[in-house]
């Protein structure tokens, strides 16, 4: 019985790059290993720890029926999350990091006396880490696959995370009861297909929810397709294009609407009603960049304090986010409109005084600290004001005197 995964089966909505590049450099290093000379350069030695030949040892294979097993595993998985993941940097980076944790973990069992310290090659790793970054990131997702059985062949169409259970299962299940490996390196396997679900987990759950409604439409096209037919997709695919536009067109009315609303409440001055009204529409997880956009329309309106109240809020989510670079920039923004702007949290004044005069941007540091025994009261230290006051002073006459 053989159960051969191929493709996903979901429509690419466009190519994808590197996936077809790292199959492109796995076949090259393959021709170049008709040196042995080159295929012994490239093998990764687990009791010498060496992190680049971990990832060279990755590309390279023992023969051209481990190298095409390995491709067509990959190219089952591999697109549809290089796609899904939005961003090729991140992509590489989580083949590089899954081949790290494979050859560390490699390395450790040859140390515990799990396995014997053979010299790995393959890709398989990597390919066992994409079966598990897509049972995280695409759980429900069909994945074509090639079942071959005694009488016969068909193709079936199985969710990726039961794929990747019985994978990592199935090797978890040949280590522990197999009493040789047969050359394959189970302990690479199921660090792989691990080190993938777990690193989704950690690090992509932003990115899982942020794609989640569009895989859901596509899924469900694809079964439509399948039990109904092309024509019965496309028309689908139709509605809900047609569905997103008049949601999108209803959106920009509201926003149209919403925007006309607090204009006339700025420009009579009800500045209390529009902050009021704004802090109603946009909630406290409204993302930062919505809030910088809608800093930038009511900015065209000319200086008001709901101008001022939505670069506290600005300023205090970036604050959260440690993003003290972008803070600073709106601060300079709010003390543009207001020379004696107060930060949303007073206790962060010092903070951010010391943080511009180390970046060079000495006016936000004075401004934030001249008068700051009435401005301030007891609530921060006078002594620390007047000495980072003194540094943003000393700091602009360098810069005029340059």
């Amino acid at each position: 019985m053989i159960l051969l995964p191929y493709s996903t089966a979901l429509r690419l909505s466009k190519p994808t790059i590197v996936t077809h590049l790292t199959v492109l450099v796995c076949l090259l290093v393959f021709y170049l290993q008709r040196d042995p000379a080159v295929t012994q350069a490239l093998m990764y030695f687990p009791n010498t720890w060496n992190p680049f030949k971990m990832i060279s040892s990755a590309l390279a294979h023992a023969d051209m029926m481990h190298l095409m097993g390995n491709m067509i595993f990959y190219l089952a998985f591999a697109p549809a999350l290089e796609l899904l993941l939005g961003n090729w940097i991140r992509y590489i980076w989580i083949m590089l990091f899954i081949s790290f944790v494979v050859g560390i973990s490699y390395s450790i069992s040859v140390l515990i006396g799990v396995m014997l310290p053979w010299p790995a090659l393959g890709f398989s790793g990597v390919v066992m880490g994409m079966i598990g970054l897509s049972a995280y990131l695409m759980p429900h997702a069909r994945i074509k696959v090639f079942f071959w059985y005694w009488f016969g062949w068909k193709i079936l169409f199985i969710p990726a995370w039961i794929l990747a259970v019985c994978y990592i299962g199935l090797d978890a299940w040949s280590m522990f009861t197999q009493s040789g490996s047969g050359g394959v390196n189970f302990v690479a396997h199921i660090a792989g297909g691990l080190t993938g679900y777990l690193y989704g987990y950690l690090r992509l759950k932003d990115r899982r929810d942020e794609v989640k409604d569009e895989l859901t439409h596509e899924i469900e096209a694809m079964n439509i397709g399948r039990k109904h037919g092309k024509s019965r997709e496309e028309s689908f695919r139709y509605n809900k294009m047609m569905n997103e536009r008049q949601a999108q067109k209803k959106q920009q009315q509201d926003d149209d609407k919403f925007m006309g609303k607090l204009y006339q409440m700025v420009k009579t001055h009800r500045d209390s009603e529009a902050i009021i009204t704004l802090l109603t529409q946009y909630g406290l997880d409204t993302p930062v960049h919505e809030l910088e956009e809608l800093f930038d329309r009511i900015k065209d309106w000319g200086p008001s304090r709901t101008l001022l109240c939505l670069g506290r809020l600005i300023i205090d989510r970036l604050d959260r986010e440690k993003r003290w670079g972008k803070a600073i920039v709106y601060i300079d923004k709010c003390q543009a409109i207001s020379p004696l702007f107060v930060l949303p949290d007073i206790k962060r004044t010092l903070v951010y005084a010391e943080k511009s005069v180390e970046s060079g941007q000495a006016q936000v540091a004075r401004s934030l600290l001249i008068d700051s025994p009435q401005r301030y009261g007891r609530l921060l230290n006078h002594d620390q004001c007047n000495h980072w006051l003194q540094k943003a002073c000393r700091q602009s006459v360098d810069y005029q005197l340059k």
